[in-house]
């Protein structure tokens, strides 16, 4: 398959229609990593908890079979250079993982990694806030803290967005941000509003 075409005018990804080609493939793709990497996940943790030759490592080594036979079969058809470019892409896919009938872990890839994003009460400086958590490998310094200020700035507590933070910049210019707050507000996530609604099903 080509590599997946950015132009569409001037809609982004995340923004086209559910039906967008290019869309579908992105979320596919993500969708797909974030799966395989919980099965991944699942069987360490298994592991760790049961013995390598428990009967629920046993189910969980087989459900990752089955998850990395159905990724490579996703990379081959698609190629290596359109799966990294979408694994790349601002998240587009989130993956809901129900606990319960009323709680839910929400998964989102970042850079490629997944991550589990936790939505938390704000407070009246920080409406909104979220906790980042990443799968695999773990955070040796997180979680991270992303929050949308009530005087419109953003900021996250991870180490790229503190040294941009530092760095010079002309007058009041914000400092870039950092993967972590872009994804985040690529999906919407920093506006007080769609953050509520998360935080009322989520763990």
């Amino acid at each position: 398959m080509e590599r997946l075409k950015e132009d569409h005018g001037s809609i982004s990804l995340g923004d086209r229609d559910p039906s967008d080609p290019s869309r579908r493939a992105v979320e596919l793709v993500q969708r797909g990593r974030m799966i395989l990497d919980v099965a991944i996940v699942d069987l360490e943790e298994s592991e760790a908890a049961l013995g390598t030759y428990h009967p629920t490592s046993w189910f969980f080594r087989n459900a990752l079979t089955e998850t990395q036979k159905a990724w490579d079969r996703l990379v081959t058809d698609m190629g290596d250079p359109a799966v990294e470019q979408a694994i790349r892409h601002a998240p587009i896919a989130v993956l809901t993982i129900d606990i319960d009938s009323r709680r839910s872990v929400l998964l989102i890839l970042i850079d490629g990694k997944t991550y589990r994003a936790e939505p938390v009460v704000g407070t009246a400086l920080a409406p909104v806030q979220w906790r980042i958590t990443r799968l695999r490998p773990p955070l040796e310094h997180g979680p991270y803290y992303v929050s949308a200020l009530r005087d419109g700035s953003a900021q996250c507590d991870c180490g790229e967005w503190i040294f941009r933070s530092a760095g010079p910049r002309p007058g009041s210019t914000p400092p870039p941000p950092c993967k972590h707050l872009a994804a985040l507000r690529s999906l919407g996530w920093l506006e007080e509003g769609r953050q509520r609604l998360w935080h009322e099903n989520s763990w």
